[in-house]
């Protein structure tokens, strides 16, 4: 959760720059284009990440460590791409709660990121609905962020757990490993991003704040 709110508070404008800049006619050419950057860089990481198991006096704690840290990189840079594909979807006036309430939904459901979002968010509107008051708005979304985030360990923490463990692989297996893995999921990230926020049936499904709510 830390490497997803350092993206939502610190990398937007930067998302926002990257989107206006991708080159391509069609928004699906332009995320396959960031896709592909973001991918070669996470797996170059990725890979000298697994690189430093081959070291003979580089013990396997801290193989562990330096894997770790990657992991925390990686959803770092994950969370950015997602953010760059929701400009190029015209949605570039989010909240941090929106922004949030995305980066979550994908790493969390990946393909079915939409289908996940959508059922989470009916939960949470029963039980706003259950409380009632004037501030059901607010109280929404973030029920959606509060669910998802309790989900995040189970689910993405598991997957990208997996890959840091097998980076401390040695004889160079972890090399591979954390290249591959990393490619793979990048290039997977920018597909399920580009899904979710054509899927979604409304241009700003998540502007439930007032001006008034995002002072609180």
């Amino acid at each position: 959760m830390k490497a997803v709110d350092t993206a939502i508070e610190s990398r937007w404008d930067d998302a926002l720059r990257r989107a206006a800049a991708a080159p391509g006619r069609t928004i699906d050419a332009r995320v396959a284009g960031l896709s592909r950057s973001f991918a070669r860089e996470l797996g170059s990481v990725g890979a000298a990440t697994g690189a430093a198991a081959t070291v003979p006096s580089f013990g396997t704690a801290a193989a562990l460590s330096i894997g770790v840290a990657e992991f925390g990189w990686f959803t770092v840079r994950a969370s950015e791409l997602i953010l760059t594909v929701a400009a190029l979807h015209g949605r570039d006036r989010a909240t941090v709660e929106e922004r949030r309430a995305w980066i979550l939904a994908i790493l969390i459901f990946g393909s079915g990121a939409a289908e996940g979002f959508t059922r989470i968010a009916g939960e949470a509107g029963k039980a706003v609905a259950k409380q009632g008051g004037l501030r059901a708005p607010i109280a929404m979304i973030r029920g959606i962020n509060s669910s998802m985030g309790r989900m995040l360990l189970s689910r993405y923490g598991r997957k990208r757990g997996a890959v840091a463990l097998g980076t401390a692989l040695p004889f160079g297996i972890g090399a591979f490993v954390g290249g591959t893995a990393n490619y793979a999921g990048m290039k997977a990230i920018g597909k399920h991003a580009n899904s979710f926020f054509a899927e979604l049936p409304i241009e700003r499904p998540l502007r439930f704040e007032s001006a008034a709510a995002d002072t609180d």
